[in-house]
């Protein structure tokens, strides 16, 4: 092993056992001007050490270079455009590379890998919906014989190709690392260079990738570095919504345990026990127990409160289902949430009127009514009350001033490379327009806060049925909706030919009942349904419908009469 993976090492048990004791000097901060005493506060989230964090600048860069060996069987030009090329459920292929640090002027001696001449690690792409950008994020695994990287053995590169910003995750997790009850990552600026061996016309030279964001990966040597525990379960959510999902989740002891089905709905990243999961998930489905003593059974109170009210400060709609790891120590029934993925958060418009790009209820807590165990949850108002007090709290870190203060750290790394190529090739707003967006970020706090208390006052979301078929006649039904409030609800149900609702055939109004027989000859029809309060409040359901072009139209079913 070479010497600087001995180095690395030494420094990762170091910080392992630091994070297992206790300091008895208190911390000082100053939030808002007012200076804040914590006791132990290294101990910032169940035992994890917040020192972990302090090893670099925030807005530090380090200079990764990257050799694609001729040897793989396919190209690079092949992984970046595999799932232009292939079905979007095939795996995209692992190539055999070389991983080197150095400094702009090149690879540097001392640095990770500089006398490498093997290949020491394998590359795949990452994401969902970014496996088709332009740039492609990356996922790199160090070889055994590499030894680790800080630590670490996963290198997440993320470009965030639609974050105009480029900061969004960046930003998120550096906030973490300040809120009591919840985890964060190591995050950090990366350059990339790519040498393309796979390609007869590189000519062997290294060709600028631009700025990525390394992003710690959350698995047993995370949970170890973190002074978490490393034997404890660790699931990451995929499309997760706490039902018990009895045909997919099961324990591994199980001859009908069937492993690419159960991570279709939670990745295993932790202890193979899956008990304690799916005594939870039993409890939290089970509408003849307290949903309150549920909670308190399986859950930290506070570091659930604390995420939810995180996500909603942030902005991050894209939380419900998937982007959410869920961790339980082994000596613990409890279960405690920790972020992850964050490029939708931050969205950067400086009104509430702009943010028109999602639904109404993707933003605040109606976001979450589509998840079992938050709709159970809070529909109990008490607990409702206890998240805006957890909002309230949090604004005293999460606010217009801190949130300035890290863009500005940020601004002049990440503003050289966005406005140069290769990234301003593709960055899909004018160069003219960066800082505008960039700075725009400031007080999306504050305008998420008031978003929040403003749905509140609405309706919940709900789901649309299939519709029913009876001698021609088709009958529609929909799930209740809810009023926090306790308001009267009523609903309008409406038909058109076109999703724009632009042609309606038939709307019947002001509704008590949740469904509604009508006939209709043949043809492609579109229908939603409107829930409002006594108070003129106004909800849509959950259900998307988006055409051929690509255009969404939010709360509406299409459904096809061929009788």
């Amino acid at each position: 092993m070479k010497k600087y993976t001995v180095w690395l090492s030494l420094i990762t048990l170091m910080l392992m056992i630091s994070g297992c004791s206790k300091d008895p000097s208190p911390l000082k901060e100053e939030i808002n001007g007012v200076e804040q005493i914590h006791e132990n506060s290294e101990a910032k989230a169940f035992g994890e050490d917040e020192r972990l964090y302090e090893f670099d600048k925030k807005d530090s860069v380090v200079t990764f270079y990257i050799t694609i060996g001729n040897e793989n069987e396919a190209s690079f030009y092949e992984l970046n455009n595999w799932y232009s090329i292939h079905n979007s459920d095939t795996t995209s292929p692992k190539l055999d590379i070389m991983i080197q640090e150095g400094t702009e002027k090149g690879i540097k001696e001392g640095l990770f890998g500089f006398d490498e001449t093997e290949m020491n690690a394998s590359i795949q792409l990452r994401g969902k919906s970014t496996r088709v950008a332009a740039q492609k994020s990356f996922k790199i695994k160090l070889f055994d014989s590499a030894g680790l990287w800080r630590g670490q053995k996963t290198l997440n590169l993320n470009k965030h190709p639609y974050d105009a910003s480029r900061v969004r995750n960046k930003l998120s997790f550096d906030y973490f690392t300040k809120i009591p009850g919840l985890t964060s990552m190591r995050t950090q600026f990366v350059h990339l260079y790519v040498k393309d061996l796979t390609n007869k016309d590189s000519k062997g030279t290294f060709v600028d990738y631009g700025l990525y964001t390394q992003i710690e990966q959350a698995n047993e040597r995370f949970l170890a570095a973190h002074g978490l525990d490393s034997n404890g379960n660790l699931y990451k959510a995929t499309n997760f919504e706490f039902f018990r999902y009895p045909d997919q989740l099961k324990l591994e002891t199980d001859s009908a345990f069937n492993k690419e089905e159960f991570e279709k709905i939670l990745e295993n990243k932790g202890s193979n026990d899956n008990r304690k999961l799916l005594a939870m998930l039993d409890d939290v489905n089970n509408y003849s127990l307290n949903i309150n003593e549920v909670v308190e059974k399986h859950f930290d109170k506070e570091n659930y409160l604390t995420w939810v009210a995180t996500n909603i400060l942030m902005g991050n709609s894209d939380v419900t289902t998937q982007n959410f790891y869920l961790y339980c120590p082994s000596n613990s029934e409890k279960w405690y949430f920790l972020p992850w993925d964050y490029d939708g958060a931050w969205r950067s418009s400086p009104t509430v009127e702009q943010h028109s790009d999602l639904a109404d209820w993707q933003d605040g807590l109606s976001n979450y009514w589509g998840s079992v165990l938050h709709k159970r949850f809070f529909k109990d108002s008490k607990n409702v009350e206890a998240l805006s007090k957890k909002i309230e709290e949090l604004t005293s870190i999460i606010n217009p001033e801190n949130t300035k203060k890290l863009l500005d750290e940020y601004y002049p790394t990440v503003s050289q490379f966005v406005k140069n190529s290769p990234d301003k090739d593709f960055l899909d707003i004018e160069i003219a327009e960066y800082d505008d967006v960039y700075y725009g970020i400031v007080n999306e706090s504050l305008i998420h806060k008031e978003i929040y208390y403003k749905n509140l006052e609405k309706p919940m979301p709900f789901f649309l049925d299939d519709r029913e078929v009876e001698n021609k006649h088709y009958t529609f039904t929909w799930d209740p909706s809810y009023d926090i409030q306790g308001d009267d609800l009523f609903y309008t149900l409406q038909i058109s030919t076109d999703p724009s609702f632009t042609h309606i055939i038939h709307e019947q109004k002001d509704m008590i009942e949740t469904e509604f027989t009508y006939q209709l000859p043949k043809g492609t029809y579109y229908w939603r349904v409107i829930a409002k309060d006594s108070k003129g409040n106004v909800q849509t359901a959950f259900d998307l419908y988006e055409d051929e072009d690509g255009t969404k139209y939010f709360g509406v079913k299409k459904i096809i009469i061929n009788e």
